[in-house]
């Protein structure tokens, strides 16, 4: 395979799986949460349907973020070498808010979904609060990614 097709084939992979991740990340906060809630009119049933829908999903959205990064991570391998400084700057940023987005995932799956989901009634409220912010968080950081990633291209083509 030559290495125009291995980046072409690179490029679609790291799109598509940060797209994937955009996708999701921003349907299930500004969608699917809000309409959820209002919904469900007791906090045990929104907890349930919630539960219900993300119920393994952490390991699909986790492998996605493995492809997302190591796809980046072998583009920017192909194009270091002929790389200027501001294209080194973006890619060391978004391999950054990458790093940040990997992280903070792990966080809201493995911590702060437990707490939210055992939390008491009186808990409740202030722990949806704040997985929205951190869903927020989310959002932010793999749009700036995504932004990213394609000042990068306009840079490197």
């Amino acid at each position: 395979m030559s290495q125009r097709l291995l980046e072409l084939a690179l490029v679609w992979v790291h799109g598509l799986s940060a797209a994937a991740w955009f996708g999701a990340i921003f349907y299930r906060t500004l969608v699917v949460d809000g309409k959820a809630l209002g919904f469900f009119p007791r906090r045990a049933d929104y907890e349930h349907f919630s539960t219900h829908l993300a119920h393994n999903m952490r390991y699909f959205v986790s492998a996605g973020l493995l492809v997302c990064g190591l796809s980046g991570f072998a583009l920017a391998g192909l194009k270091w070498e002929a790389a200027g400084d501001t294209w080194l700057a973006l890619v060391i940023a978004k391999g950054t808010l990458w790093l940040g987005a990997c992280g903070l995932f792990a966080y809201v799956s493995w911590v702060h979904w437990k707490w939210r989901a055992c939390a008491s009634p009186e808990e409740f409220e202030g722990y949806r609060r704040e997985g929205q912010r951190l869903a927020g968080a989310m959002v932010l950081l793999s749009g700036t990614g995504f932004a990213l990633g394609q000042a990068c291209r306009v840079l490197a083509w």
